[in-house]
């Protein structure tokens, strides 16, 4: 079951005065919403831990602000992206309606610059409550009932979002074995262009217990090592930004948007820009005096 918000345009909001009552979001792949929007740029947000209350702090970060400078640097860019994607933990710590109703209203400038938000679950969300709190992205025929997954479709690689939520507010991540058979099926059935995959959890681990990883990594790594139009899996929860490859699949950790669990760590968010032959990365960071604000990294697609 994919979560998808659309733009907020004219003819949106007009049909929503008119049939309030009716679904908006009929699919379970997507397009660029806009024609003029750039059909190559991405921007890619993760975990921003959203509270009921606005002014909520932790480890000395607004949320709020944090996530309100990321929209703003968004809409700022040169040229609008297709889309945008908020991976995981939407939610500050459980999922509740409340964070929820905030999370919307503070996202709500990008839909009204006629962005499509695509979202994914992490461990800090509540799929129950989610689905009653923003009803305008649940679709009328989910590819699963049991976890929210969905493609978006791109001008140069197609998006593949699982759902790594297991328990709330517990810190592993899980597919199952539905998932997992859905993507195989999924990726077999779309070769035409890259696949781009996107998930909450990290598939790798510090730790031989994988504690507080996805537990099911090596069955998700599995199913994309062998397949060479896999080209890349993008992944937040640590709240970290780093690169690593795995017999040439991409692993690209992106950064929280919220707070980092290290002084050292940065947060914020990323710029992706597509090619036919790789993407360009770019960070940008809250602090801007940090090292890694504004630098770009290359990463190239491995042959099919």
């Amino acid at each position: 079951m994919p979560l998808h918000l659309p733009p907020l345009t004219r003819r949106t909001f007009l049909r929503r005065s008119l049939a309030a009552t009716a679904s908006l979001l009929t699919f379970p792949s997507l397009r660029a919403a806009e024609s003029s929007a750039d059909p190559d740029r991405w921007a890619l947000l993760s975990d921003t831990h959203i509270a009921a209350d606005r002014a909520a702090i932790l480890r000395t970060v607004n949320m709020t602000e944090h996530l309100e400078a990321a929209v703003k640097g968004v809409r700022a860019l040169a040229s609008r992206p297709a889309g945008v994607f908020v991976n995981g933990d939407c939610a500050v710590l459980k999922g509740l309606a409340e964070d929820y109703a905030t999370f919307s209203t503070l996202i709500t400038p990008l839909r009204e610059a006629g962005l499509p938000i695509h979202l994914t679950l992490g461990n800090h969300d509540d799929r129950d409550i989610f689905r009653t709190s923003l009803k305008a992205a649940i679709p009328a025929a989910p590819p699963l009932v049991s976890k929210h997954v969905s493609i978006v479709e791109g001008a140069r690689a197609n998006w593949f979002l699982l759902d790594s939520l297991d328990e709330v507010n517990k810190t592993p991540g899980l597919l199952g074995d539905e998932q997992r058979a859905w993507l195989a099926k999924a990726l077999d059935a779309n070769t035409a262009k890259p696949a781009l995959v996107m998930v909450h959890h990290n598939p790798i681990s510090g730790t031989p217990e994988k504690k507080g990883a996805l537990t099911d990594a090596d069955e998700l790594l599995a199913v994309l090592l062998p397949r060479r139009n896999v080209k890349a899996l993008f992944f937040g929860h640590t709240h970290t930004w780093r690169f690593a490859e795995k017999d040439g699949l991409h692993l690209v950790n992106l950064p929280a948007v919220a707070y980092s669990f290290a002084a050292t760590e940065v947060t914020g968010w990323v710029d992706a820009k597509l090619s036919e032959k790789g993407a360009t990365l770019t960070l940008h960071a809250h602090d801007t005096r940090h090292a890694a604000h504004g630098k770009t990294t290359e990463i190239a697609w491995r042959a099919a």
